[in-house]
């Protein structure tokens, strides 16, 4: 076989192998593509959910009826959390906002901006829409994580740099002073 033949044979399999690595997306791409978009299903959900529900916490209600998009400990860390504010006489302190929403007041839409992949979980940011306006800062991030082939919400992160797991554990504890 000619040099040319071989070195033709072996461009020509190297922009083929290169065509098909780009053509097929890493599964990190997307798993990220998954997560966001798993997070702004639950959104399109949530939110008009939320709008409507005066008399209740919407995030007691979305744990009730979609238990399974949230991983267990974060469930029955916020199950825990209600059920012992319930329980009270009304002097012991609760969650001061929603906690996928982190306002009392929700915008009629939000949004899934970037999606961050950290070591084992995705963190998706969230934007509001109020009034027809997008709002460029983000509100707080979504943090969920792949099971099998099942999304769950794992956390959630605030600007003002905790988390709802760390929220709960400072009620707890402001509880158990409250009562000393």
């Amino acid at each position: 076989m000619s040099t040319f033949k071989i070195l033709f044979s072996i461009g020509l399999s190297i922009m083929l192998l290169a065509s098909r690595i780009h053509a097929e997306p890493s599964s990190s791409l997307v798993d990220k593509d998954a997560a966001g978009a798993f997070v702004q299903d639950f959104y399109n959900w949530y939110v008009p959910m939320a709008l409507k529900q005066k008399n209740s916490l919407p995030w007691e209600t979305a744990i009730a009826l979609k238990p399974d998009l949230f991983v267990t400990k974060l469930a029955l860390a916020l199950r825990v959390d209600s059920h012992t504010f319930a329980k009270s006489d009304g002097s012991y302190t609760m969650l001061e906002t929603d906690p996928f929403l982190n306002t009392d007041n929700p915008c009629e839409h939000y949004l899934v901006g970037d999606v961050v992949e950290y070591e084992r979980s995705y963190r998706a940011n969230l934007q509001v829409i109020c009034r027809g306006k997008l709002n460029s800062k983000v509100l707080l991030q979504a943090e969920v994580i792949k099971k099998k082939d099942h999304w769950l919400f794992a956390n959630f992160y605030y600007p003002q740099g905790n988390d709802l797991f760390q929220l709960l554990k400072e009620l707890r504890k402001k509880r158990r002073n409250d009562l000393e």
